[in-house]
């Protein structure tokens, strides 16, 4: 079997900007991924159109020969751009591998290390009522993990006050833990948004409302930043959202300054990477939980992950826990009672609506253009 033909999407999925790949061979088979970067959607687009002539020709079942081609005959590599091609096209080639053996990517990986994937779904509100009645309708639905962020209201006036910010972050997770009681595991997500002695202030004060993780405390640049955190209070950090490859993460695994690493199937290098990753972090009982916006491919392939990686503790729900709706991509994978079910069919169990990703316009926008009080630049 070889690769003949590849064939790039640049269209609107989930309401937002959407990057697929194609990859045909000549057996008739074609498999199908996703590179969508939604913050930088020009970028992955590009790296795919320099990366994938080194495709066509090629043995499509030579995945990880492929992996590595891709990413060592480019001089310059790395980050988000390289990330998300290359997981673009790592989908796509176990698609083809599972739909040539007639079963599930998961069942070429391993198997089933777990019979379903534990979600966490999100919350948000404007204010703590809001937000409250949100996090009790999320456990009515069955889920028994939720995150959240504060701060939303804020983002609308393009500002970031750090004080501000703990301000409303404790506010919220004092009256979502009011709401659904303490059975219920609640992630507090700061979207990166501290620096590190307000990132402290906050873990001390959220102490008493036992949240089962702090995501993101600070900036992802520089994960010594994180020691200070981590030798200061007794929450489990988790951090990883924002990096794409396994040295990206070494220092964070070899550091010891998560819990939890938060890699994204779509940005970190595909099903290939994370399984890397993940057997790092396995080496020094660091568990995962990955991150997941994506829509119906990219989730699937993270289910067929987190299905086969023994230290898996949560995925991300997204479209998974009902956020998202997608017609380009289908189905999501079935949800029950908060726990995600293996997909069926072989390869990774999607279909790719072709006619319609091409006439579904491209869209892109500003990210909020976040100040401080005195005017300065900060975080998204």
């Amino acid at each position: 079997m070889k690769i003949t033909d590849v064939k790039l999407y640049r269209t609107t999925d989930v309401n937002s900007p959407a990057v697929f790949i194609k990859i045909d061979t000549d057996a008739g088979i074609a498999g199908y991924g996703e590179g969508t970067n939604h913050f930088m959607p020009e970028s992955s687009l590009g790296m795919l159109k320099d990366i994938t002539p080194y495709l066509i020709g090629e043995d499509p079942e030579r995945i990880e020969y492929l992996w590595q081609s891709c990413f060592r005959r480019r001089f310059m590599r790395g980050g988000p751009a390289t990330g998300a091609a290359l997981s673009a096209i790592d989908m796509a080639l176990w698609d083809i591998k599972g739909k040539a053996h007639g079963v599930p990517v998961y069942q070429l990986l391993g198997g089933l290390a777990r019979d379903k994937v534990r979600l966490y779904a999100a919350i948000a509100g404007r204010t703590a009522e809001e937000i409250a009645e949100h996090a009790r309708r999320r456990v009515q639905q069955g889920f028994t993990a939720l995150r959240f962020r504060a701060f939303h209201n804020y983002d609308d006036m393009d500002l970031h006050d750090h004080a501000l910010a703990v301000r409303q972050q404790l506010e919220y997770l004092e009256a979502i833990r009011a709401a659904v009681g303490d059975d219920i595991d609640i992630i507090l997500e700061c979207h990166g948004r501290y620096d590190p002695e307000w990132a402290l202030k906050l873990a001390r004060q959220a102490e008493k409302f036992h949240p089962f993780m702090m995501e993101d405390p600070t900036r992802h640049e520089n994960p010594q930043a994180m020691a200070q955190l981590r030798a200061h209070t007794s929450l489990p950090l988790a951090q990883g959202e924002r990096y794409h490859n396994k040295w990206e993460f070494r220092e964070l695994i070899v550091g010891g300054y998560v819990n939890y690493l938060r890699p994204d199937i779509c940005h970190c290098g595909g099903i290939t990477e994370i399984r890397k990753i993940a057997a790092m972090a396995e080496a020094y009982l660091i568990n995962l939980i990955p991150h997941n916006n994506a829509g119906a491919l990219g989730s699937a392939a993270s289910v067929h992950a987190a299905l086969s990686i023994p230290n898996i503790a949560l995925l991300e729900g997204g479209g998974l826990a009902g956020d998202l709706q997608t017609d380009v991509v289908g189905p999501y994978p079935k949800v029950v009672d908060g726990y995600a079910l293996p997909p069926e069919g072989p390869g990774l169990g999607i279909t790719f609506n072709e006619e319609l990703a091409e006439s579904k316009p491209f869209r892109t926008g500003l990210q909020p253009r976040l100040k401080g009080l005195d005017g300065s630049v900060r975080d998204f």
